[in-house]
């Protein structure tokens, strides 16, 4: 890879998938500066799912994402099995299982709603998740759609995306087993071709994580991609890490700089401590997953690749943000000492 890899720092922070995420940083701002703060929400903004403490041994989790517009449009049926399925990521992403979904659909014609609740149901039953609630609009002037998801975890086995300590190493479990999207050239899917009870072995492996208390953070992979993903993890506990792109395992038939771009159907960036990691990596191969640790985390604040003995800076938090600007997560009880 030598002298490629400043072109591939270039293409990954020009990527749609992570420049898209940046806008999000001003709402969160007012946010922060206008919401109302609940004494129940134990940590929201910057998680994949909020976690919402009403005491007792199960903490609620709550997520929800909306599909690209393009997708909506020219494929409706796969718009609303990914409306389920990338809710259903990060449920599991926190260590939790989902339980139901609340659904949006607007569309100017029938049968576009008709193909978005088709796409969902199908979800529905491959993840196990009901739809209990949605709205409708249909008379919109642009078709849309997205979920919500309601989830939960039990209290000490709740992992945060924001709790990556100095020294952890960066571990990213990917599967191997699915194929490039028909609908999509930059997505690997991973789910509409298995069953129900493979596909759910698969994800249970977080739940096991959790329980067991061996992750220190978690992250599903996003459209952002895998180092987007890693990006936004970092972010979010003011940490830095030095990923070596040479211990990413991908697809024979994908090139790497491709792969580091597309959205993964089920994947996770995780973080845990050295002694924790060969238990990690174990139980991810068990269930299916190629999983391997990519990098360790430290105090810079930079996200740095490097291949070979090239190396080179993709992004520095000291003098700049993704998502949200600059500032410690906001976990407000989260005892994490038997994650050290």
């Amino acid at each position: 890879m030598s002298g490629k890899l400043k072109h591939l720092v270039t293409e990954i922070r020009d990527y749609w998938g992570l420049r898209r995420k940046q806008p999000i940083g001003k709402l969160v701002t007012i946010l922060r500066k206008e919401g109302f703060q609940c004494p129940h929400v134990l940590s929201g903004i910057g998680e994949d799912a909020a976690a919402i403490d009403l005491g007792g041994d199960n903490i609620v989790l709550l997520t929800t994402d909306a599909i690209v517009p393009e997708l909506a449009s020219s494929n409706p049926f796969v718009a609303g099995y990914a409306s389920i399925l990338v809710n259903v990521n990060d449920i599991y992403a926190a260590g939790g299982r989902p339980i139901a979904a609340m659904v949006n659909v607007a569309f100017s014609k029938m049968e576009v709603g008709a193909q978005f609740m088709r796409g969902i149901c199908e979800a529905g039953q491959k993840f196990r998740v009901e739809v209990v609630r949605g709205h409708t609009t249909p008379d919109a002037t642009a078709d849309a759609v997205s979920a919500s998801i309601c989830g939960v975890v039990q209290r000490n086995s709740y992992i945060s995306a924001g709790g990556a300590q100095t020294g952890d190493n960066l571990v990213l479990a990917v599967d191997l087993e699915g194929r490039i999207s028909p609908n999509y050239p930059l997505g690997w899917d991973t789910t509409t071709q298995k069953d129900t009870e493979k596909l759910l072995h698969r994800y249970e492996v977080m739940r096991r994580l959790g329980q067991q208390r061996l992750l220190n953070a978690s992250k599903d992979l996003s459209n952002g991609g895998i180092i987007g993903t890693s990006l936004l993890l970092l972010e979010y506990a003011r940490k830095g890490a030095v990923i070596d792109l040479a211990a990413i395992p991908y697809p024979q038939e994908i090139e790497l700089k491709d792969w580091l771009k597309m959205y993964i159907s089920t994947g996770f960036v995780v973080t845990t401590i050295p002694r924790r990691t060969e238990a990690v990596l174990a139980m991810f191969h068990e269930h299916g997953f190629a999983a391997t640790s990519i990098g360790t985390i430290n105090d810079d604040q930079k996200l740095r690749l490097k291949f070979g003995s090239e190396e080179e800076t993709v992004f520095d938090f000291t003098r700049e943000s993704i998502v949200a600007p600059p500032k410690p997560p906001q976990i407000r009880s989260l005892d994490s000492e038997s994650r050290r």
